[in-house]
């Protein structure tokens, strides 16, 4: 199991921001807990779907600071430790507007990638955003936990 949680910080969450337009300063924080389902395939070889439920944190003045996530995230891991992951995420802000993320990375990526659509609200008028963010896994025996922190592309 650890070595799942550990390849699932690898691997995981996105997250973004909000009315993205033409702000340069898109930064945050995803704090997470997650629900993971292993599925041996092969030796070695295993998908996992991880659940996860969280908020971002951002500075206060964001309309995106505090907003509710809910994901669903894809890992294939290789017999080699390899791995690829995608996954979406809802995000609902404290005013009820909604955005969505696809999220990916793989073992060859550095940091994860991800793009937003606008829902609702104020989202729908500022279009689209891309970004990158690293996942750093707090899980320990007891539960699945993490921090996303993600940036938008300038």
């Amino acid at each position: 199991m650890k070595q799942i949680a550990i390849l699932l910080a690898a691997s995981t969450f996105v997250i973004s921001s909000g009315a993205w337009a033409q702000n340069a300063e898109n930064t945050g924080y995803n704090v997470n807990t997650c629900d993971i389902t292993v599925l041996p395939l092969d030796e070695g070889h295993s998908l996992v779907v991880s659940k996860e439920k969280g908020v971002t944190l951002a500075a206060p003045d964001k309309p995106w600071h505090m907003s509710q996530i809910d994901c669903l995230t894809v890992i294939e891991i290789m017999p080699d430790k390899s791995f690829k992951s995608s996954g979406y995420c809802s995000h609902k802000d404290r005013d009820g507007d909604k955005w969505i993320d696809r999220h990916w990375q793989d073992s060859t990526m550095e940091k994860g990638r991800y793009e937003t659509k606008g829902v609702s609200g104020k989202y729908m008028a500022g279009g689209s955003e891309t970004g990158s963010y690293v996942y750093t896994d707090l899980s320990t025996e007891s539960g699945c936990k993490g921090v996303s922190s993600w940036e938008a592309d300038h």
